[in-house]
């Protein structure tokens, strides 16, 4: 067992001899001194504390198992991507139904942890971009404009209870449906071309 007063003593006797000063008196340090039965006792329990640390530290090391995980860097899930040949495992749904369904339809058709999955902002942008969506001038939520509404698209208003503010929902048919299933891959080169503009702007 480690003796406090040793350890004090020990530590004091060495950091004033490495100032060149007496370790017992107002001194400069002399070979005398250094060679003093009180330095010599010193210098002992200093050699003690020293080899029981190193002792403890071994057994330390021993028992604990340290342990650095490897840094491993986030993967970078690759764009939305739909293969022609792949399209067929799309069916379009008996009744009309709104985008957000519609891209959960075809994000589970495709499900892949790597690609990226589409969102319904990017297909209705994408809509919005061929002329099949318009922003109103509320500027809220996309509308069919008229080449969308021959494509079948209707929109229902709705009214939120809780506030009672006013908004429109647009549902596809089938038809407007198989639209979309068949443009994916027109999406997906639309997606891409925007992402090479945003990198090139940045």
């Amino acid at each position: 067992m480690l003796d406090i007063n040793k350890l004090r003593n020990a530590y004091n006797v060495i950091h004033r001899m490495s100032q060149n000063r007496h370790p017992f008196a107002e001194e400069e340090l002399s070979l005398e001194a250094v060679q003093s039965a009180q330095v010599q006792e010193a210098l002992n329990d200093a050699a003690e504390v020293i080899a029981v640390y190193g002792k403890i530290m071994n057994l330390v090391s021993q028992s604990t198992s340290f342990k650095v995980a490897p840094k491993t860097s986030k993967a970078v899930k690759s764009s939305f991507v739909v293969e022609q040949d792949d399209l067929s495992r799309l069916q379009p749904m008996t009744e009309a139904t709104n985008i957000t369904k519609l891209v959960k339809y075809i994000n589970d058709t495709f499900a892949d942890k790597e690609m990226h999955n589409l969102t319904t902002v990017e297909l209705g942008r994408w809509l919005e971009h061929t002329g099949y969506l318009q922003l109103p001038e509320d500027g809220r939520n996309k509308i069919p404009t008229e080449k969308g509404s021959e494509l079948g698209i209707v929109t229902e208003k709705r009214v939120r209870q809780a506030t009672g503010e006013i908004y429109y929902i647009n549902f596809y048919p089938q038809a407007a449906q198989q639209f979309i299933f068949d443009n994916l891959p027109a999406v997906a080169e639309f997606l891409a071309k925007e992402k090479e503009e945003k990198l090139a702007d940045a």
